[in-house]
């Protein structure tokens, strides 16, 4: 084997000069500066409150050794780049290990030196008593600082193509078998006892399936954080495509290799496979972090990844704030190194006594509550249809007789509104489905944007954190293309329609009312008594608020999202009668345990009283 280390890491700056290819995933790094900015403190609403949570750089752990530039031998004779992390004392440690296409030498504390752009208010190592996320700490990937000391190895790679590594690019989910070779070769170093785990975000996590279903001997447990394998299920129902943000070309992926690949490379080939067939090809144990707050980004995989894996022990990790405070926040550090420590460790039994689902249930952007349950669906969640009714603009128990209608103007800020006003407190936690009756007045297609809101007592609307923070979103999302309606029958339930995707899209004439069923994303959000939900359809992203697209979005009234849509004129939305149309919620019965303990927190760190956390 041989080592290219020199122990210094190239020059960010020097590695996005020389090029590359460009990825279709969120890169935004942190602050970087001798102190980080993290949160609000005080009313997170208010754009004029002083973001002041600070840290210091310079880290807390000591006796680590790291490496840069450590060559990595694949089959084809080909060497990937990888940095380590290791104790300085001799030894045997489990390794966690991660590919990224960003580049191993980005650092969270790189990100305005190297891209001048601010990045404050990511929440990144929000809590002042915290292990600071520092210069050894990659992007998105798992924090030396803390997993040294805890007797580990991390290791960062830089893939084929990518970063230091040569070599050529052939599609994200040809990585398994390049993260295969990388697994065993860890799994043979004199410093590893063998066992290797996966732990990472974003595209650090979807890796994680392409790597898995290829079985590595030595890989003992995984954690996928937000992010599942990319495969051809329309990502938003069909809408698009998706014109913002343009990750692409704002954030090229660097390329500037540390030595040359061998001239009889031989790259992996691309993994095809659908979505459901990555899911079940996955045995390993995994611990998956789902989210309500990336709606239009991860939420729908990684629920569906949980659900669907064949892994006899697995957990589900939900949450409804930012992906990387959370992820670098000490409780969902600890519950990593518990499940990692049983697995990679063999020294902690815990985790097999915490039930399988850690459920984050919102009911202000500053307040939530958790609660423990054994699957996701909650098994003893109990369905109810909610009516629309187009004559006065409500949501009801019952279905009316009349049947009416009601259109908006499919290409302006347009929308119809649906209210429902709870009578006692309640619980939403799970899958919502919209299912329509709509005619598209003037054109043989449509998009169809649909939100889910609160709003309390006041009439005053409770917004959430969402991806893109600082932004802050409604409950919910979902979309539908019209011609892409068709329903996947046996994948399909009443609570989340599946589309078959591999249908030929079926339009419709101008004019012609058909039925639909639109999949909304999972959330868990909890109405106290006098408060309203909202179902809002309209045809452009968040219906009637007027939001100005901005990657970053660092305002409010700003968003990172936008799409191309292929609305015209005028739709139609039927109901009652013949055309009863109805929203399915999933209600958590009142009378069962399971809402945990308000935690009056503001996404801070854990509250005085964490009660069941």
């Amino acid at each position: 084997m041989s080592n290219h280390s020199n122990g210094v890491s190239p020059s960010r700056r020097e590695m996005l000069k020389a090029g590359g290819i460009g990825i279709g995933a969120a890169l935004v790094p942190s602050l970087g500066s001798s102190t980080v900015v993290a949160s609000n403190q005080g009313d997170p609403t208010d754009p004029d409150v002083e973001q002041v949570w600070e840290y210091r750089e310079d880290g807390v752990a000591h006796s680590i050794v790291s490496e840069t530039d450590v060559a990595i031998p694949m089959r084809d004779d080909l060497e990937l780049a990888a940095n380590i992390h290791r104790p300085e004392d001799s030894g045997e440690y489990p390794v966690l290990l991660a590919f990224t296409a960003y580049g191993k030498d980005i650092y969270w504390t790189e990100g305005e030196d190297e891209f001048g752009i601010p990045w404050p208010g990511d929440g990144v190592a929000y809590e002042p008593w915290g292990p600071p996320i520092t210069g050894a700490c990659t992007f998105e990937a798992e924090n030396p600082e803390y997993w040294v000391p805890s007797g580990y190895v991390v290791i960062v790679v830089d893939p084929r193509g990518f970063g230091r590594s040569p070599g050529t690019f052939t599609g994200f989910s040809s990585w398994g078998r390049d993260m295969y070779d990388a697994i065993e070769w860890a799994a043979q170093q004199d410093w590893s006892n063998g066992n290797v785990g996966l732990s990472g975000v974003s595209i650090l996590s979807t890796s994680q399936y392409y790597a898995a279903n290829l079985n590595p001997p030595h890989l003992e447990a995984i954690c996928p954080w937000e992010g599942g394998p990319f495969t051809d299920y329309p990502t938003h129902e069909g809408v698009g495509p998706q014109t913002s943000p343009d990750i692409t070309g704002t954030f090229p992926a660097p390329s500037n290799p540390a030595w040359g690949a061998p001239e009889a490379e031989n790259p992996p080939e691309p993994m095809e496979k659908k979505e459901d067939e990555y899911f079940a090809g996955v045995s390993t144990p995994a611990l998956v972090c789902g989210t309500w707050s990336s709606q239009g980004v991860f939420t729908r995989r990684d629920m569906r990844a949980f659900r669907n894996i064949s892994s006899d022990q697995k957990w589900l990790f939900t949450h409804g704030r930012g992906k990387w405070a959370t992820f670098y926040q000490s409780e969902a550090q600890v519950f990593r190194k518990m499940f990692f420590d049983h697995f990679l460790k063999g020294t902690d039994d815990r985790i097999l006594n915490v039930p399988p689902v850690r459920i984050e249930t919102r009911e202000t952007l500053q307040n939530w509550t958790v609660s423990q349950e054994e699957d996701f669906p909650i098994p003893r969640t109990e369905y109810k249809k909610l009516y629309l009714d187009a004559g006065d603009a409500r949501l009801g128990d019952d279905p009316t007789n009349s049947q009416s209608s009601i259109s908006y103007d499919s290409t302006e800020q347009d929308s119809v509104i649906f209210d429902f006003t709870f009578e006692e407190d309640t619980s939403l936690i799970g899958y919502q489905s919209l299912k329509l009756w709509v005619t598209p007045e003037d054109a043989p297609d449509g998009d169809l944007f649909v939100t889910i809101r609160k709003f309390d007592t006041d009439g005053e609307e409770v917004k959430f954190t969402g991806y893109g923070a600082p932004l802050q979103y409604p409950v919910a999302l979902g979309w539908l293309r019209l011609s892409r309606r068709k329903l996947n029958e046996e994948k399909s339930t009443i609570w989340e329609p599946y589309l078959d995707y591999e249908a030929e899209p079926r339009e419709v004439d101008p004019g012609e009312m058909v039925e639909c069923h639109i999949p909304i994303r999972p959330s868990s959000t909890h109405y106290s008594e006098g408060e309203t939900l909202q179902l809002e359809i309209s045809g452009t992203y968040l219906g009637k608020e007027d939001l100005e697209v901005q990657y970053p979005a660092r305002e409010p009234g700003q968003t990172p999202y936008a799409w191309e849509t292929i609305n015209e004129g005028e739709h139609t939305i039927h109901t009652g009668g013949n055309t009863p149309s109805h929203l399915v919620i999933p209600e958590i019965p009142s009378d069962t345990p399971g809402r945990g303990h308000t935690t009056d927190n503001p996404g801070r760190g854990p509250p005085e009283n964490p009660g069941n956390n």
